[in-house]
């Protein structure tokens, strides 16, 4: 059932996509003076942390629901 509500409405996908890689390339870019694999590394929880919570919330919410 919850399956078939994200095909439904496979828009909400983009928002938490979006935010987690402008938090990744926000990561990136302020910090050139940090080897790579520290960014990269960062720039990955960045992802995860951001589009996790935002999915989370958008998954919660019931504005779609009824």
């Amino acid at each position: 059932m919850n399956s078939s509500r994200s095909l439904r409405r496979p828009g909400r996908l983009i928002i938490p996509l979006g935010g987690g890689l402008l938090a990744a390339v926000l990561i990136v870019a302020g910090t050139p003076h940090v080897a790579w694999y520290v960014r990269a590394a960062l720039a990955v929880v960045a992802f995860v942390y951001i589009a996790g919570q935002s999915a989370a919330y958008l998954w919660s919410s019931s504005a779609d629901q009824g």
